[in-house]
């Protein structure tokens, strides 16, 4: 989720939205929903000068501006018959006047229509600098409260009205939540979903979800392990919060923030994700998403793939709602801009990368994909070659944040290496990792090495635990796989400038951590260019 562009109200518009608001009707009772809701995120911030190519792996058909009222009516219609019980509106606050227009309008128009979808509200603290506080998000749950919750198709799940919130940590701890929930809904008369695996915000919000895991190569692996944690975390704690599955076609950020991206294998990638919602009796299903382009994850019509995925979508969750299996589904891409699924590897495959003007090739290029590819590894700065490796030659290809390294004397997946390039390259600059000062041990919430002496905390530690080389066929990533990709911490958290710019780091065998706050989440946590460095 990232910043729009945004206008606030001047004090007669907001004269004329409190007028227009005193003459709403007076709210009805809101209708049943579902007890298995089906959420979709949605956005409505879309202009037209947002839609290109240039930041986009595809464009919406037809294109459109994000608030006119054909462009929800539309929305609402395609939504409600793709079997989706409830948009959730992105909305920055009450005194944000363009997408507090569009929310309230989605809300009107869905219950004008005669439409069974509902909608709830998703406040982006991450995003928006009036919300960023426990003051500001109080107001703006007051306004929710006295203007939306009592809307007949405001969604309500356990007979309470829902609030969404997107990635807890960019507002605190969980004692700056606790704050906000005891000071804004202290009889706990809302339904809070967040986002966050983290299972001490529980203590907080009711329950919790993904908002992207598509980090996981293997369709609804990620939901398969998160549902096995919960329901450890249920038993142990005497508790039956819900398993919330999320489902996603596929995801590209590249040419937006060069991020990541996950193949749609022609809807393959979407019917997995909800195989394991349906496998796993989950309570409630969040859909990532609707409409959100920027980062490539829309079920909305676009002009590569026409309106595939709302066809999937009526076909899985009518799936879901029978409790069956996903159903064999033979669809037929558009042939505007066909979808191309990555082929297996084989050793004379390469990938070129324009952007640095080199290749990678077999091997490596497989291992590249399978293991984090562009935010683990970068784009390749140097061709693959022989590197002299502790006294012997090896084939080796230098990235961006490690390098690679052919070991053919090993059977997969240990024939591929990362280097040591934490520890190369506080060797060169001079520093002992050896000398840094240790710990005996870790709080709570966080681990400890004993082999090195250090531990590892938030934010470093979901970053840590969400990605690893996969190893053992099981969902998820283990401790050891974590390990495998990353090294052992060599250092506590620490203050470095890098590139003139202060910044919290922690180094690791093969790699640095840093956190960098000046960007949207989920990209605060970043990794250092070792391979860079190393030139």
């Amino acid at each position: 989720m990232s910043m729009r562009h945004v206008r606030r109200l001047t004090p007669i518009l907001a004269l004329i939205a409190l007028v227009a608001l005193a003459s709403l009707p007076s709210p009805t009772p809101a209708r049943a929903v579902s007890d298995r809701p089906i959420m979709a995120f949605y956005y409505p911030w879309w202009e037209p000068t947002d839609w290109t190519y240039d930041r986009m792996s595809d464009l919406p058909s037809p294109r459109y501006t994000g608030g006119d009222d054909a462009v929800l009516r539309r929305h609402i219609q395609q939504a409600d018959d793709a079997g989706i019980d409830a948009l959730i509106c992105t909305w920055y606050g009450p005194d944000e006047d363009r997408l507090n227009k569009r929310c309230r309008r989605l809300i009107e128009l869905a219950r004008e229509g005669g439409r069974d979808l509902q909608v709830a509200i998703i406040p982006d603290q991450s995003a928006w600098g009036a919300l960023k506080s426990v003051d500001g998000l109080t107001r703006a749950l007051n306004v929710l409260k006295s203007d939306f919750f009592g809307q007949s198709n405001y969604l309500r799940y356990q007979g309470k009205p829902v609030v969404f919130w997107f990635y807890p940590p960019s507002l605190g701890d969980l004692g700056t939540w606790q704050t906000l929930r005891n000071q804004a809904d202290p009889n706990r008369e809302q339904y809070w979903f967040g986002g966050t695996d983290n299972f001490s915000f529980l203590d907080v919000f009711d329950a919790l979800y993904y908002f992207d895991i598509t980090w996981e190569s293997r369709p609804g692996a990620a939901m398969a392990s998160y549902a096995q944690r919960l329901a450890t975390y249920n038993k142990n704690n005497g508790q039956s919060r819900p398993f919330v599955a999320t489902v996603m076609p596929g995801y590209d950020d590249l040419k937006f923030r060069s991020g990541h991206a996950r193949d749609r294998q022609d809807g393959a990638y979407y019917q997995g994700t909800w195989q394991t919602a349906i496998e796993r009796n989950a309570q409630a299903v969040v859909l990532t998403s609707f409409n959100e382009f920027f980062e490539g994850s829309h079920i909305e019509p676009s002009e590569r793939y026409g309106d595939l995925y709302l066809r999937l979508t009526k076909e899985l969750s009518d799936s879901f709602r029978a409790g069956g299996q996903v159903p064999v589904i033979q669809p037929t891409t558009p042939p505007t801009v066909p979808s191309t699924p990555l082929p297996p590897i084989n050793d004379s495959d390469c990938q070129f990368f324009p952007e640095t003007n080199y290749q990678v090739c077999g091997r490596l290029l497989s291992y590249w994909r399978e293991n984090g590819g562009l935010p683990v590894f970068g784009y390749p700065i140097g061709p693959q070659q022989a590197v002299n490796i502790e006294g012997r030659s090896y084939q080796a290809q230098a990235f961006e944040r490690n390098r690679l390294e052919l070991h053919p004397e090993n059977g997969r997946p240990y024939d591929v290496l990362l280097g040591r390039l934490g520890a190369e390259v506080l060797t060169r600059q001079g520093r002992d990792w050896q000398q840094f000062g240790k710990v005996g041990g870790a709080v709570g919430g966080c681990l400890f090495f004993a082999e090195t002496g250090h531990s590892l905390c938030e934010p470093f530690l979901s970053y840590f635990r969400s990605k690893g080389l996969e190893f053992d066929g099981q969902f998820g990533y283990s401790l050891g796989e974590s390990v495998a990709l990353f090294g052992l911490p060599l250092s506590e958290p620490q203050t470095e400038f890098i590139q003139g710019n202060a910044y919290t780091t922690q180094w690791f065998e093969r790699a640095r951590f840093e956190w960098h706050p000046e960007n949207q989440d989920p990209y605060r946590v970043l990794l250092g260019l070792l391979g860079v460095e190393m030139r």
